[in-house]
């Protein structure tokens, strides 16, 4: 119901216009009267009306002072004028200050007054349904400004939208950096899918939260900035280049330090950046991100924790890389003599002569790996039906290790593992007997499946030292105490899911992890297919 009041210094306009308007079944409230601005600027602030019909010329406050005051004050109330047919210039003056119709008051019949007032009341319904419509949008803008973003940039850069349409969707979305220099750079998190294992926040979507939160408030003390998350753990950032900051390596990698100072402390995590070229056009963006990106691959040879200056770098060498003949031999001669050390001398020359270069395409330093491998994959061949039942999904497990590792560092450590869980297994069929703390470590494990048992758990349990432990789980069982552990419970999980029919998360709960998604990627990992996917196929996935 809009509420409305009339302003006229005559008693008989003011109670004729009154009377002649039945108000309330028209929607309409009449809410008060008054003889001149001044009264009306009072009653006004007391009764707060939709629509105001004033005459122009009265005593103390005319009609347009008013109007004045009402535009200035209350944008929102419209003016509908009450004129003498002399009157017209101040009528034509009283509609450039925002009046919003006139009526004569000499020719006035109830008829073309209500015609008036239901126009001017369609006109308020309009604007206020355009500014919730307005109030609501600038909402969802806020609450998800960043998604927005990270989408919209994804497209950008992986060309899926055209430049000019980027542009609009930028500015109507209110996305578009407020800066003209950019200098562009890949981030990612390091490690990011055991990201929420290792750091503080076990919530995946919370971890992610945090990490950006800190990269904002990080890049506002440095310089203007925008980012986004374009793949899990990836980011483009745009820094603003006019500045000296974003133009020195020296500043850029103490800032980078910075970063990473930070992330460990709050989140226990760390991000590595490629830095690229500068351009004044989010135009160049996709092909600078691009570069940064493939640059960004020498962080295999670097490590984690890095910062890459794509200035002055050289593309890899897409090239096989040959493991020698007389290197293989002398590989599976110690192989089938069981000698752990002559077969680690061999590995680590080889890994020597790789690193010695650095110039390799990643891909093919694990594809020249996973070789290797497979020599003693052929070693085993014959002993393998006295192999664990694991055997197969063992070698399985390695390669996706392998060809995931995001650094020659990891690489090292997985073929190290992989390496002593084979010469135990050869040292087991020959008759040597696992070491029985492992062995009541594993039965722990199982029998507390719901427990997150941690490696200094374990090794308290076996009274031994936390490093000792592990040295002697990885020699014993190949494999880290950790993905032991994981594995269990991601079979476990497969176990309840289709034998029991559990819904996922039941599962999830069942084997000691409340964050789904992070479930999720765990069983992706081990079991090598989503959980949804097996419970879609109601029992039957093999």
């Amino acid at each position: 119901m809009l509420k409305v009041i009339i302003v006229d210094d005559e008693a008989l306009v003011r109670i004729g216009i009154k009377s002649c308007i039945e108000w309330e079944k028209y929607d309409f409230e009449f809410v008060g009267q008054a003889e001149d601005g001044v009264q009306a600027l009072e009653l006004i602030e007391k009764t707060r009306p939709d629509i105001v019909l004033t005459d122009i010329l009265m005593p103390n406050m005319n009609g347009l002072e008013l109007i004045g005051q009402l535009s200035t004050r209350y944008p929102h109330i419209k003016v509908i004028v009450l004129s003498c047919h002399n009157e017209m210039d101040a009528v034509k003056k009283a509609m450039r200050l925002g009046a919003e119709d006139y009526i004569l008051k000499l020719s006035m019949q109830p008829d073309g007054l209500l015609e008036v007032l239901l126009k001017t009341k369609a006109q308020v319904e309009k604007e206020r349904l355009q500014n919730e419509e307005k109030i609501n949008f600038e909402s969802v803008l806020r609450a998800n400004k960043q998604v927005i973003k990270n989408g919209l940039y994804k497209k950008l850069v992986s060309g899926s939208i055209a430049y000019s349409d980027f542009q609009k969707e930028a500015s109507i979305m209110q996305v578009q950096p407020d800066f003209g220099h950019f200098l562009v750079i890949y981030c990612t998190i390091d490690d990011y899918f055991n990201a929420p294992t290792k750091s503080r926040l076990r919530d995946s979507h919370l971890l992610s939260s945090s990490f950006l939160n800190i990269l904002k408030e990080g890049l506002a003390e440095f310089t203007k900035a925008e980012f986004a998350e374009l793949d899990d753990g990836d980011y483009l950032i745009l820094l603003d280049a006019s500045v000296h900051a974003a133009s020195n390596q020296q500043l850029m990698t103490e800032f980078y330090r910075k970063m990473n100072h930070s992330l460990k402390r709050y989140l226990n995590i760390t991000i590595s950046f490629a830095v690229s070229g500068r351009t004044n056009s989010l135009k160049d963006v996709p092909v600078l991100y691009s570069k940064a990106k493939r640059a960004s691959g020498y962080r295999f040879y670097q490590g984690r924790e890095c910062i890459i200056f794509v200035d002055g770098m050289t593309e890899f060498i897409d090239k096989e890389i040959i493991f020698g003949l007389e290197e293989e031999k002398l590989l599976i001669e110690y192989i089938h003599a069981n000698d752990y050390d002559g077969v680690k001398i061999v590995i680590d020359r080889f890994f020597n002569t790789i690193l010695s270069k650095r110039i390799h395409h990643p891909m093919r330093i694990k594809m020249a790996i996973l070789n290797v491998l497979y020599i003693f994959m052929k070693v085993f061949k014959p002993y393998e039906e006295h192999m664990p039942p694991a055997y197969n999904d063992s070698n399985m497990k390695w390669t996706e290790m392998i060809l995931d590792a995001e650094t020659m560092h990891d690489i090292k450590g997985y073929v190290e593992e992989f390496i002593a869980g084979y010469i135990q297994s050869m040292l087991s069929i020959k008759g040597e007997a696992a070491r029985p703390e492992i062995m009541s470590v594993k039965r722990f494990v199982y029998d507390n499946i719901e427990q997150n048992i941690s490696l200094e758990d374990a090794a308290k349990f076996s009274n031994m030292s936390r490093s000792y432990f592990s040295y002697i789980f990885k020699k014993e069982m190949g494999d880290s105490f950790t993905n032991f552990v994981n594995r269990t419970k991601m079979e476990k999980a497969r176990e309840l899911i289709l034998k029991r029919n559990l819904k996922v998360y039941e599962a999830a709960e069942q084997v000691g992890i409340k964050d789904e998604a992070y479930f999720s990627k765990l069983f992706k990992k081990y079991i090598g297919v989503s959980p949804g996917k097996i419970k879609g196929k109601g029992g039957t996935y093999e």
